[in-house]
């Protein structure tokens, strides 16, 4: 894998650990991923799987979004070219996510790009009280298992659900799937 593939994710993790004022050795201790593969990822050496990154996310007691987003907007408005909006894959490789969403709006509005290929299953535990996601199709077709029951959205359809409890996303046909993903909380009750 080239350079050019790795998500740049060491500024941000550099960032988000020293705000909380942890060493490397503290955040291995928490996390469970070890100081050499910590610094490797700081320094943009390494392109950890979305389970690494969520053990870090854990024990920075920080959402797991909070490593795709900036820490502060340097200008008032800004362009990212598709090279530079962060993205992660499944460890099988069958699902993506290109993180869309502004840091400043992660605790309240989380928007993304989810690709799926055939048989790519995207599942997520509840995001907490008070919080919804909304699916829309853009191309292919999709199920989502939540509440125990299975809809199926076809393109251009959307979905919209209460997020409190684990819901599954399947790409059950044979051909790719994107969905646009926004995930929000209620203002007033709800935190992600």
């Amino acid at each position: 894998m080239t350079d050019k593939n790795l998500i740049k994710l060491g500024n941000r993790l550099l960032s988000l650990r020293k705000r909380k004022k942890m060493t490397l050795d503290e955040l291995a201790s928490k996390s469970g991923v070890s100081k050499s593969i910590l610094s490797q990822i700081e320094r943009d050496m390494s392109n950890p799987t979305v389970v690494t990154i969520s053990r870090i996310a854990n024990a920075l007691e920080e959402n797991l979004s909070d490593f795709f987003s900036k820490i502060e907007m340097e200008k008032p408005s800004s362009v990212e070219t598709s090279k530079e909006i962060p993205s992660i894959k499944s460890k099988d490789g069958l699902c993506a996510l290109k993180i869309l969403g502004a840091g400043e709006t992660v605790n309240w509005l989380q928007w993304y790009l989810l690709s799926l290929k055939p048989k790519g299953i995207l599942e997520s535990n509840s995001h907490g009280a008070k919080t919804f996601e909304n699916l829309t199709v853009l191309e292919g077709e999709i199920e989502v298992e939540v509440y125990g029951q299975i809809e199926k959205i076809k393109k251009g359809d959307t979905y919209r659900f209460q997020t409190n409890k684990k819901h599954v996303i399947k790409n059950m046909t044979k051909q790719k799937a994107e969905v646009l993903m926004v995930n929000y909380i209620d203002p007033i009750n709800g935190s992600f």
